[in-house]
């Protein structure tokens, strides 16, 4: 398909033929929506690299992914809530935290959601709990305990009267399942 066609094609069409494996659609996403991804994730950390380097990852992620990414919002909207939450395991991490100590005179900009976003957020968030539930019972409860209750290991052990080990197995089966139903997204 030349590109003057492929730049007059919906987003919707367009990722079908991606998931398809046409790059030429893939490349259109890209020019599409690569400088609106790259400005959000900047003026949410402040740094070109790191920015430049999150947007990227989230669309070698698609690339390689495509056949199972479903996308039942907008293309744009996944992608702002893909960056969203790759800016957010980010900031998470020590080095970030460390960074934003340094900066802790400096305004940082509000956080909104646009409706796009907010839709695709709460796509993924049902994404997450269905694939949570199709865990095995104990293995979901330990994994609640950890994530969503803030226990150490050591606690679930004595709560679930389990070793420490077989907790950490659990985990980690269950961080497993969940990153192959989502893809590994956005649990890293």
């Amino acid at each position: 398909m030349s590109k003057p066609i492929l730049q007059q094609t919906p987003d919707t069409e367009l990722w079908q033929q991606v998931r398809e494996g046409s790059l030429q659609a893939y490349g259109e996403i890209y020019e599409r929506y690569w400088e609106t991804l790259y400005e959000s994730a900047y003026w949410r950390l402040y740094d070109k690299a790191v920015a430049k380097d999150i947007v990227q990852e989230v669309f070698i992620y698609c690339w390689q992914k495509r056949d199972q990414i479903q996308i039942t919002t907008t293309v744009e909207g996944y992608l702002r809530v893909a960056v969203r939450f790759k800016v957010l395991n980010h900031l998470k991490s020590e080095e970030a935290r460390e960074k934003y100590r340094q900066l802790a005179g400096r305004e940082l900009p509000e956080i909104t959601w646009s409706t796009e976003e907010a839709v695709a957020g709460a796509d993924l968030q049902a994404s997450y709990h269905r694939e949570l539930q199709r865990l095995p019972d104990k293995m979901r409860q330990v994994f609640i305990d950890s994530r969503e209750h803030g226990l150490s290991v050591r606690e679930i052990a004595q709560k679930h009267t389990l070793s420490e080990q077989t907790v950490k197995n659990q985990l980690s089966a269950a961080l497993k399942k969940l990153r192959e139903g989502l893809g590994g997204f956005f649990l890293d």
